[in-house]
């Protein structure tokens, strides 16, 4: 049967990705990426010699937030998909750049853990509400692209915002890199007013409380993989600085830039593969190459390996992130668009933050090469249980159906 006009010309009549409240869309996340990441490579070193904390005390501080923000991250869809998601979302960030200048004054463990928190809390709200008002302005029929390409600016951001981190850290007290992380942050917001997005209508407002009001249901067996492979996200993130000093590295920032050129690069193609209803293929070739960066790493016995993983690590995180993103929110539909986010991401704050924590207690005993080496292992796992399962069940044919028509009509 041949398929209508009018889905014949959709295919080859794209609509417009880079409109104007896109782009501000993409800056702000630019923005809020740098003020994050800035700190992330950075916040080990001030825990270790400000401090004079542990290694496993480092990954429970650092995981604090992630901890915060999981408690919250269900609500967060609730919130997006019951009131505005750009005010969800200015509020939720002006909370964060607030939280983020109280690094200023944290001096003691306790402090640092607060300001660890309540970081968690706004970053839960403003990350869902940020990619739900993203895909409410990216085009249906290129939404594995957009989603692709608002994540990129996340990826620019771990370019620069890692070296940048560890640049004044060379050269500057702490609290310099603290002033550049608010300075950030306060930049995200002035752009981020200025975004417009359309109103979409969320589903109506039901008197029962059920799971799937916080939780996509038909989610959760991706959302499982998912955390499994955000093991070694965490893992890379809390601790690959620390352990590029072990292994003689010169510039540990080098490292994060060549992660985030592999997520760059693996980006630039990979939303174009999702969107033609190559999302299985894509995903299992990410998670392989989460496999041998993470291994490669554990076996690194100087900085040319180490940093050769980075890259590679970079490139399926790359691929798998807005893949598994794209596939939630096709298994949500319209109605359940902030829920599938909210549900993405607390798989995401799951994996990253037990990451932290399981890097910690490994590398206190048996070291930091075992810690990847693990979440190489559970990389694998995951990547053969969605391989072999998941994809063969109803996601993946949900997955591979990428964007319907139908579905194209009843948006717009």
């Amino acid at each position: 049967m041949r398929p209508p006009l009018h889905c014949v010309v959709m295919n080859l009549i794209k609509p417009v990705l880079w409109t104007p409240g896109f782009l501000l869309a993409c800056i702000a996340n630019f923005l809020l990426g740098m003020s994050f990441y800035l700190l992330m490579p950075t916040l080990p070193f001030h825990l270790l010699e400000q401090l004079q904390v542990g290694e496993a005390t480092v990954g429970g501080i650092l995981a604090s937030y992630v901890i915060a923000a999981l408690l919250v991250r269900p609500f967060s869809g609730f919130i997006v998909e019951h009131f505005n998601a750009k005010h969800a979302y200015l509020v939720a960030l002006a909370a964060y750049v607030v939280f983020t200048s109280g690094y200023l004054f944290a001096h003691t463990v306790l402090a640092f853990v607060i300001v660890r928190l309540g970081i968690g809390v706004t970053f839960a709200v403003l990350s869902t509400a940020a990619s739900t008002q993203a895909i409410d302005i990216i085009p249906s029929a290129r939404r594995g692209e957009g989603i692709g390409l608002f994540g990129l600016m996340s990826s620019l951001a771990m370019a620069l915002g890692p070296m940048s981190g560890l640049w004044l850290m060379d050269r500057y007290p702490f609290a310099v890199i603290f002033k550049a992380a608010v300075i950030a942050g306060v930049a995200g917001l002035l752009v981020a007013c200025r975004v417009r997005s359309p109103r979409k209508r969320r589903r109506p407002a039901v008197a029962v409380l059920s799971l799937d009001r916080f939780l996509l249901v038909r989610g959760l067996p991706l959302a499982f993989t998912l955390a499994v492979i955000g093991l070694g996200y965490g893992m890379l993130l809390a601790f690959a600085a620390i352990y590029g000093k072990q292994l003689g590295a010169l510039n540990t920032g080098l490292f994060f830039t060549l992660m985030a050129v592999g997520m760059m690069v693996s980006r630039a193609f990979s939303g174009r593969l999702i969107d033609g209803g190559r999302v299985v293929l894509v995903t299992n070739s990410g998670t392989a190459a989460v496999v041998l960066g993470l291994g490669l790493i554990a076996l690194a016995q100087g900085p040319a390996l180490y940093l050769l993983s980075g890259l590679l690590a970079g490139f399926g995180f790359g691929v798998v992130y807005p893949a598994y993103q794209t596939m939630m929110v096709n298994l949500g539909g319209h109605a359940q668009r902030g829920t599938a986010v909210a549900t993405y991401f607390s798989a995401l704050d799951v994996g990253i933050g037990l990451g932290m924590l399981l890097a910690g207690v490994i590398a206190a005993r048996f070291g930091l090469a075992a810690a990847f080496a693990t979440g190489a292992a559970l990389s694998l796992v995951a990547g053969m249980l969605f391989a072999l399962r998941l994809s063969q069940r109803d996601i993946g044919g949900a997955a591979e159906t990428v964007i319907a028509p139908v579905e194209t009509q009843r948006e717009h």
